[in-house]
């Protein structure tokens, strides 16, 4: 018979035993999840798994096929937000792991400050995500649209406009250009004052400004992570949904997902 090792999840902070009756399956090749006590109103979610899928030989190799780490990576994922409701949820990186619940148990307690210093960060909080990305082509034909002066008929008619020459076209395709480029700066502007905003409603903020800048053309505007009281969470969505419409009239994509774990606040 094989032998196992403890795969760790998350740390639930519950004055009560967390249920697990309706989490179903853990990771692939696990046994059943179970809430050990590792202090007191503190519980890690764990679960028993083969060391020969598990341990440091198969990891090895599993880590450099994507359809091995996939399958594993969503059950992770699916069994932490599980927990979201909880009053404080901290995430385990993907395969952590522990020969034993009792080395589960030493460890958490052995790192009881820190890991006391980042509850107290994120309890009773949730993770907001937001991208604002500038839609070029949209951006364009709308100036384009917006330059196209009205059709000309001659008495006889015919259409004047387009008995002219390419000038007027050229003018006007330069026109636009003109007008994309000031859409984008003030699309910039817009993206730079919706994450102030909501940064002044939220715990904490991350904006990943390198991403922004990675970005082909820099036109990922804004990136950004929110740590949010769960009692807010309704005002930044309002917020957001306000800014929402006039950013999209100018050519920005905006996408808010969560609520998450504080993944980006628990370093």
């Amino acid at each position: 018979m094989s032998s196992t090792l403890s795969y760790v999840f998350c740390l639930v902070r519950s004055a009560r035993r967390p249920t697990l009756r309706r989490l179903g399956e853990g990771m692939p090749g696990g046994g059943e999840l179970r809430a050990i006590e590792v202090s007191d109103g503190l519980w890690a979610i764990v679960e028993s798994v083969p060391e020969n899928q598990y341990g440091e030989a198969a990891l090895a190799i599993g880590l450099k096929s994507l359809d091995w780490v996939g399958p594993r990576a969503i059950a992770h994922e699916r069994v932490i937000e599980a927990f979201l409701s909880a009053t404080a949820l901290l995430p385990m990186q993907l395969f952590t792991l522990f020969t034993s619940d009792d080395r589960v148990v030493e460890h958490v307690r052995s790192d009881r400050a820190r890991v006391a210093r980042i509850l107290k960060r994120i309890e009773k909080k949730v993770e907001w995500g937001l991208r604002l990305t500038w839609n070029e082509k949209a951006a364009r034909e709308k100036a384009f649209a917006d330059t196209k002066g009205p059709r000309r008929i001659s008495k006889s008619g015919a259409n004047l406009s387009s008995s002219r020459t390419g000038t007027k076209y050229l003018t006007r395709k330069r026109d636009v250009l003109d007008v994309n480029r000031t859409r984008l700066v003030e699309a910039r502007t817009a993206a730079d004052r919706l994450y102030t905003s909501v940064s002044r409603q939220a715990a904490a903020s991350q904006r990943r400004t390198n991403m922004e800048r990675a970005a082909p053309g820099s036109r990922l505007l804004l990136d950004a992570a929110f740590l949010v009281p769960r009692a807010k969470s309704k005002a930044v969505r309002a917020t957001i949904r306000q800014h929402t419409r006039a950013l999209r009239a100018s050519g920005v994509a905006v996408s808010l997902t969560g609520p998450w774990p504080a993944y980006n606040f628990i370093q």
